[in-house]
């Protein structure tokens, strides 16, 4: 047996006029909050770890021989590095690159950045501090 039940207020019973007047001054909307349940614990975890990354601090230019250096011995030894370019941010925060020094042409470096994909070219000139080792990737690691 299917029972119907009887709706409280027949949608017939509204005119266009009281229904404007009850969204415009009576309901109020919850806005984001609603949303927050769709998040999974995975989101919110990296949004949290972004909250905690270290922000990079500008570091002293290098002579453009020491880069060269450090980029043969970086190049030889197969390790990870960082890349302090000149590039900067809106909010003048160095762009840095870690990666592995894939190779040289003239002007440019190529760094592996991630296994699989291509080295991404970077101009030697833009360069202004490299350093060996993987970044510190949270506040309380500093």
């Amino acid at each position: 047996m299917v029972y119907k039940k009887r709706l409280k207020f027949n949608p017939d019973d509204f005119n266009e006029a009281e229904l404007q007047h009850f969204f415009d001054y009576e309901y109020q909307d919850r806005g984001m909050l609603k949303w927050q349940g769709f998040f999974l614990s995975d989101h919110t975890s990296a949004l949290n770890q972004e909250k905690q990354e270290a922000i990079p601090v500008r570091r002293p230019q290098q002579r453009a021989a020491e880069i060269s250096e450090l980029l043969m011995a970086a190049w030889q030894s197969k390790r990870q590095v960082i890349l302090q370019l000149e590039e900067v941010n809106d909010d003048q925060i160095p762009k840095e690159v870690t990666g592995t020094i894939a190779g040289y042409r003239e002007n440019e470096v190529a760094v592996q950045i991630t296994e699989g994909k291509r080295p991404v070219m970077i101009l030697i000139e833009e360069i202004r501090n490299i350093r060996n080792g993987k970044p510190k990737r949270r506040l309380n690691d500093v």
